[in-house]
């Protein structure tokens, strides 16, 4: 007979769900509670010599199966079977049975084996169902995680997009930064020369190195070839190795072609959001002023 695994480890690592009406109980836990239950009702219709003593073993042949499945079900069913067999057998012999009591006895076994087997497998199909609710609560969990990743991620570039910098303006007050402005050199003369594709790929490369030089934490898509960095202040020294380093690294277009780009920036400490836009719009003039004085220029102060 299926006990469903009952008794078996459970995979390393998992944890098996509680059901509302299941105690989390090993599986000799759960055998001695229900001897201990089926003693007391035996007990309780011995002594005050009930007429009818399956009437009570009953209820308890239903709590263990409906709590505790198989495991508490057929030991529940076991003891009731023994007790049906003292009361109707002659002097409590458990062997002897007039004509009458053999039917009483086929009777109550029938009753006794059916009740068990339709409240053990309703409880084994509950916990299957509450098992596969967990897992697809599991799966819509991560589902979720990613759904919201990837509506905060540049599916091309790979950086956090304009939707996550609104979602992470509050992280920026109070601390003082360096905020950059990055935007690629005739960036419409590499699609129509080369084609969309290879612009892809360059901001493909340049968002890689954005990452990679910054950390993915302080980097964004500001629009089209346009990259926002907000970057905790170290010194300037350090900010303008790391542009630098930036710059050394520009994608490659075709063949010993390189992209080329212009970075504005400033720096100051952000008390609100309208500051925060302030140093973008500055970080922005200081960037078309570099593209003015020509290629792979960095202004800023």
């Amino acid at each position: 007979m299926n006990t469903e695994g009952e008794g078996r480890k459970e995979d390393e690592g998992s944890v098996r769900p509680v059901l509302p009406m299941e105690l989390n109980l090993g599986l000799w836990q759960r055998l001695l509670v229900t001897l201990a239950l089926m003693l007391v009702l035996i007990m309780l219709v011995y002594f005050f010599n009930i007429p009818n003593p399956n009437m009570i073993l009953i209820a308890g042949l239903v709590v263990c199966s409906s709590i505790f499945g198989y495991s508490g079900g057929l030991l529940a069913a076991v003891i009731m079977l023994g007790y049906t067999l003292f009361f109707f057998s002659t002097n409590n012999d458990f062997v002897t049975f007039s004509d009458q009591n053999v039917r009483k006895v086929v009777v109550s076994l029938v009753g006794i084996v059916v009740d068990m087997l339709f409240i053990c497998e309703l409880k084994r199909a509950e916990r299957m169902a509450y098992r596969r609710i967990g897992r697809l609560t599991e799966e819509l969990r991560e589902d979720n995680r990613l759904l919201q990743e990837l509506s905060l991620i540049d599916g091309l570039t790979g950086v956090k997009n304009r939707v996550s910098l609104r979602r992470d303006y509050d992280d920026y007050r109070y601390r003082e930064l360096f905020v950059a402005m990055m935007d690629l050199d005739d960036f419409k003369s590499i699609n129509d020369m080369h084609g969309h594709e290879a612009g892809d790929r360059v901001l493909t490369a340049m968002g890689r190195n954005l990452n990679e030089i910054f950390g993915h934490d302080y980097c964004y898509r500001f629009g089209g070839d346009e990259f926002l960095i907000l970057w905790p202040a170290g010194t300037e020294e350090e900010f303008r190795a790391k542009l630098g380093e930036l710059i050394d690294r520009s994608p490659l277009i075709g063949v010993g072609e390189r992209a080329a780009c212009s970075v504005g920036f400033t720096r100051g400490t952000v008390t609100d959001e309208n500051e925060l836009r302030s140093m973008f719009s500055l970080a922005d003039r200081r960037m078309y002023e570099a593209k003015q004085r020509g290629k792979n220029t960095v202004i800023g102060d």
